[in-house]
């Protein structure tokens, strides 16, 4: 990805990459560039951390051509090569209690039960069992019991008992070590 000259920042084009944003207005800011040149920014941030991510020049998002990756604010390398650096993505979340509710995509028929892929929308299982008559769920609750090492009991499915979509709720762990016990099992 090309970098400005100015800051550093990359530039993402919004004509050739898709960009899926999960951020809060960071408000507007006028900067001194160069000799008198102003340029303006309509900052963004991070919804879980609010820290400053990315800019745009353009007061709209969506017409937005361009837009300005802070240098040092994003990393896939960390998630890649050490996990335990990456932060826990907002599929994975604290509640009240104790508690941590995880958002999973569940697809069933498949040819054994696997956790194919952690991100920020969703934790993709594969269940071999039908969907029909709740094995599909009994077979989750079952090996997600053997994944993050719970018993039955520890964990509820709170929502999605009849869709794809469901959200399991987890005692007796942090999101971080659910987290981490989700990537040491992920098969693609």
């Amino acid at each position: 990805m090309p970098k400005r000259k100015t800051d550093k920042a990359y530039v993402l084009d919004k004509t050739k990459h898709l960009a899926r944003l999960n951020i809060s207005e960071g408000g507007k800011i006028i900067l001194k560039r160069g000799e008198g040149k102003l340029e303006k920014q309509f900052r963004m941030n991070c919804v879980g951390c609010e820290l400053f991510v990315f800019y745009r020049s353009e007061e709209d998002l969506e017409g937005a051509s361009f837009i300005y990756v802070v240098d040092g604010a994003l990393s896939t390398v960390a998630a890649e090569t050490n996990p335990q650096d990456a932060p826990v993505p907002p599929c994975i979340s604290q509640i009240d209690g104790g508690l941590v509710q995880v958002a999973i995509e569940v697809e069933d028929r498949a040819q054994r039960s696997a956790i194919t892929r952690v991100n920020a929308d969703d934790v993709r299982v594969t269940v071999a069992a039908p969907a029909a008559r709740g094995e599909a769920n009994n077979e989750l609750l079952e090996f997600m019991g053997k994944v993050l090492g719970l018993r039955l009991s520890q964990m509820t499915l709170q929502r999605g008992w009849n869709n794809k979509s469901k959200l399991l709720v987890v005692e007796d762990l942090s999101a971080r070590q659910v987290y981490e016990k989700l990537l040491e099992a992920v098969q693609p």
